[in-house]
């Protein structure tokens, strides 16, 4: 009954070390968040039979994303304007893209299952997701979502003052098509996919959207835009479980980069 117990929780508790991990990591507590980690890998190899592959999973992100800050450390040494750097800082986030695909294949695990066309006549509940008053099709809810978004942010797009030169235009269309993509193949292509194999879609989708707000404290966002995002993570990772595809959670989350650019919450470094 015990060891039933322990195998039944044991795949949420990877869950929580790796939002937990995410946290300390953005709390600049490195070593912390390695040797919880590593204490997560001696546990599983030790006491456990299940499979190990969420455990480097974590292991692999909080790596790559260590060397993802010594990439943007480098970066700062090239003679480039800043808006071009926050582009290619962005850039970067191949590196624990790369390692994550590297950890799937050689658990043999599909890195990105989610990489295919999308149902667009799936259903979607309102508010629960999977339960809810209302049912609707992920194309008109994408639409109706990014039209609430662009609600949300109208009065501070409309106040804000844009020279709308060259240099705004290249960093509104590349910071946001090039950070929507990546984070979208980190976290709804590879983590989404792992947590789902893990313990499946639905404390997935939850863990993953919480870990991705979690991962924006860094960038000097308040606790309650964190939680936003997370809420906004939630969803991306709703759409992208209900189409059965990456695709529309590319769209929604470049469009989202276009209004915070537009609207102030992401600044122009120009």
């Amino acid at each position: 009954m015990k060891n039933a117990f322990i195998n039944k929780s044991l795949p949420y508790m990877q869950l929580c070390v790796f939002t937990f991990g995410v946290l300390l990591f953005q709390l600049k507590l490195f070593a912390f968040a390695f040797i919880l980690s590593l204490l997560l890998i001696i546990f599983l190899v030790l006491l456990s039979k299940q499979e190990r592959v969420f455990s480097w999973t974590i292991a692999g992100y909080l790596s790559g994303s260590l060397l993802f800050l010594y990439g943007d450390k480098l970066l700062d040494l090239l003679p480039l304007p800043y808006y071009i750097l926050m582009i290619l800082n962005r850039f970067l986030l191949v590196i624990p893209i790369l390692l994550l695909i590297y950890i799937s294949i050689k658990f043999k695990k599909t890195p990105i299952p989610f990489w295919q066309k999308p149902d667009w006549n799936s259903l979607i509940f309102f508010p629960f997701i999977w339960s809810g008053f209302h049912t609707i099709k992920i194309k008109y809810f994408l639409i109706i979502a990014i039209l609430i978004n662009f609600a949300a942010f109208a009065y501070f797009i409309f106040s804000a003052e844009h020279s709308f030169s060259r240099d705004f235009l290249q960093f509104l269309i590349g910071f946001s098509i090039v950070n929507g993509i990546m984070e979208e193949l980190l976290w709804r292509g590879i983590i989404l996919s792992r947590m789902a194999d893990l313990s499946g879609e639905k404390s997935a989708v939850l863990f993953s959207g919480l870990a991705f707000g979690v991962s924006h404290m860094m960038f000097g966002y308040s606790l309650v835009l964190c939680l936003l995002f997370a809420a906004g993570g939630v969803f991306y990772a709703a759409v992208t479980v209900k189409s059965r595809s990456i695709f529309p959670a590319f769209l929604w989350h470049i469009a989202m980069n276009i209004l915070m650019i537009l609207s102030g919450l992401i600044p122009f470094p120009g």
